[in-house]
């Protein structure tokens, strides 16, 4: 069993952001251990009775499209939209409710940056909506350890989680007009999830891989997402440990998405695939607090028609145990 004194955060995996519509709305699991990833899930769960609080902020910066090459896309036939930035600031906190039990929560506070747009039906015209943001949808997981070997260091945990339409869906632009569901902060749907996650530690070292699947359905507008597949593997190293604990981590971190619907309709324009690699790092002082960051780098985008690429993506987050 996993000593408090030796779990020191809870890590709420954030699998942010592909450059693709859809993804505007985070998903993701809960990961705890003594080392451990900062998106991968870990299969550690929470002590019994422990309480594990965390604070995390992500940018995203996209490859936006310029006005010209907006207008020149709609020339083509295609309708197409594209945002500069993304911002996430989401808090989650997990209770253990026994040695192989841990339920959690989170909630995001959501901006998407210079939303414009053009229309194969007007392609001399960039329609520029200004910027979205509010409190986006509450998620809520648990997960169970089910395999947990001592010799060798072996664990694995079964996910689950629900996605709540607790977030806005009836942003305006600075018309006043709606935003179409993909940009609005809430998606007006309820989204289950099911996953699993395995840790093998080696001493200092620990390796990490998790595979989360979310199943969308319609929300507002008539609008489904679109069903998302996460996958990811971290190589945790404690580098570090006194007076502080300092972690390294390099982590692989996919994300395949499927194409959204509106009443029925898909959107050629959304949807697809985007690796990333990120490498990053944990202070952990005091026994209970730690402040971790991490950079992700795309390595392969594979994204269905016209759409903004990810150039990079930062979280930072602060956790405490009590």
């Amino acid at each position: 069993m996993l000593k408090k004194t030796d779990i020191v955060i809870v890590m709420v995996s954030i699998f942010l952001l592909s450059s693709n519509a859809a993804a505007h709305h985070p998903t993701g699991g809960a990961g705890l251990g003594k080392t451990g990833p900062l998106r991968t899930i870990s299969a550690s769960p929470l002590q019994p009775g422990m309480w594990a609080l965390a604070l995390q902020t992500e940018f995203i910066d996209l490859d936006a499209y310029s006005d010209d090459e907006l207008m020149e896309i709609a020339e083509s036939g295609s309708d197409v939209h594209s945002v500069d930035s993304i911002h996430h600031t989401i808090f989650s906190m997990g209770y253990g409710l026994t040695s192989d039990l841990t339920v959690s929560l989170k909630i995001p506070y959501i901006i998407l940056n210079n939303i414009r747009e053009s229309h194969s039906d007007e392609p001399e015209e960039v329609h520029v909506h200004g910027d979205s943001e509010g409190i986006g949808d509450l998620t809520v997981f648990g997960q169970y350890r089910f395999i947990k070997l001592n010799d060798p260091d072996v664990e694995s945990s079964l996910v689950l989680g629900l996605r709540m339409p607790t977030g806005r869906t009836s942003v305006g632009d600075i018309d006043s007009e709606p935003f179409e569901t993909e940009f609005q902060p809430g998606s007006g749907a309820w989204a289950p999830m099911a996953g699993i996650a395995a840790t093998k530690r080696f001493k200092a070292l620990s390796l990490d891989a998790d595979a989360l699947y979310t199943f969308a359905t319609e929300g507002t507008q008539k609008t489904n997402l679109g069903d998302l597949f996460n996958y990811d593997l971290a190589v945790s190293y404690t580098a570090l440990s006194r007076p502080v604990v300092l972690d390294l981590i390099i982590e692989a971190n996919g994300e395949w998405k499927q194409k959204q619907e509106t009443d029925g309709e898909k959107d050629e324009n959304s949807g697809g695939t985007v690796i990333f690699l990120s490498p990053g790092m944990r202070l952990s002082w005091s026994n209970n607090w730690a402040a971790y960051l991490s950079a992700g780098f795309p390595i392969a985008q594979n994204l269905n028609g016209d759409q903004n690429e990810t150039d990079m993506r930062v979280l930072l987050g602060f956790s405490v145990g009590l």
